[in-house]
């Protein structure tokens, strides 16, 4: 006759078999129950109505803790100063459609808010953080809201705690603040002067009565830019380079002759004053007439180099080269008589 197992014996045999019988070391080391021989596919059904009935345990054990027990409000600073940022959270675990409230006190700015999520399946927390700010001093209190369970089929409603912030100012407080009389002069004498200062000052005076004294003889050391040159010394350097042109030896006889007037002309504008490259020879010599400045022998000479020059430049005169080479000579006398002496 069989065996009647106990259930503690029966349990065993179901977890711990071993062919046709199971050894169990915590009950006996000898203690053996003759059992049937079972197949595979039963054992293995055995094990999946096993693991389903933990499964279905787990999950009515995490849906009747996922009530909504634990509704908290926190602040991460109780004590703030003015505009200074503080974040309140308001936090539901074993949540799972929450509903949170818009946070609105006096004299207190919502900056922003966000919500963040931790855990898993039922066991979820959720926590909707808001960062404020206050620019009047004094004891706030935040609560009076509710969050709200939308899964339920009835949506429910869950007070939230009270959180007290304190808003500080930086200022003084002006029930405590007490003003002093004012004192009479007092002398500090060299002691109140301050060393390091009265050195640096001079360092800098020193060193800036150097670089003027450099600069001022750095000047001075520079040569003088040199005078201005005479005009007959200007002339007569053109009249050489017109020289070494060889206009007239080429053929280019109304390109000399323009040279050398223009050259003439810049002399008497250079050394009388006057703006002869301006004007027409018909007005410079009209002008000349009148002028104290030369003698009647010059103003003869000047007249007829000028006339000449005008008869090859406009009227297609072909001069010799007798006159080519006197009006050169004419030109180079003109400015040797009327020259400035030293």
């Amino acid at each position: 006759m069989p065996m009647k197992l106990t259930p503690v014996e029966a349990s065993l045999d179901s977890c711990f078999r071993r062919n046709d019988k199971i050894r169990c070391s915590f009950v006996s080391p000898c203690l053996s129950f003759p059992r049937k021989r079972e197949s595979r596919v039963g054992f293995y059904d055995k094990m999946k109505l096993t693991a389903l009935a933990i499964l279905l345990i787990f999950i009515m054990t995490s849906a009747a803790s996922a009530a909504w027990d634990n509704v908290t409000a926190s602040a991460n600073k109780n004590v703030v100063a003015i505009g200074e940022s503080f974040i309140y959270s308001i936090t539901v675990k074993n949540g799972k459609d929450v509903g949170f409230p818009i946070v609105n006190a006096d004299n207190l700015t919502l900056v922003k808010s966000t919500l963040v999520t931790r855990g898993i399946f039922f066991n979820k927390e959720y926590t909707m953080q808001y960062v404020m700010r206050g620019f009047i001093p004094g004891e706030y209190v935040l609560g009076g809201v509710k969050v709200k369970d939308k899964a339920a089929g009835t949506p429910k409603e869950y007070s939230v705690p009270d959180v007290r912030i304190a808003i500080q100012s930086t200022l003084f407080d002006n029930d405590t603040l007490e003003i002093a009389g004012i004192k009479g002069p007092q002398d500090v004498g060299w002691q109140g002067l301050n060393w390091r200062l009265i050195a640096a000052a001079l360092l800098i005076a020193a060193a800036a009565a150097l670089i003027y004294y450099l600069v001022k003889r750095r000047k001075a050391k520079k040569a003088l830019p040199p005078p201005p040159r005479r005009a007959h010394e200007v002339a007569y350097e053109a009249l050489q380079r017109l020289k070494e042109k060889n206009l007239d030896k080429a053929g280019l006889i109304k390109e000399f002759f323009s040279e050398l007037s223009s050259i003439v002309r810049h002399y008497i504008e250079d050394r009388f004053k006057l703006k002869a490259p301006e004007m027409t020879t018909e007005e410079f010599l009209l002008m000349v007439r009148d002028s104290a400045e030369l003698s009647g022998t010059h103003k003869e000479l000047l007249k007829d180099f000028l006339n000449r020059s005008d008869m090859v430049k406009f009227a297609q005169y072909g001069p010799s080269f007798d006159e080519i080479r006197g009006s050169f000579i004419s030109a180079q006398k003109f400015v040797d008589e009327t020259r400035e002496l030293p």
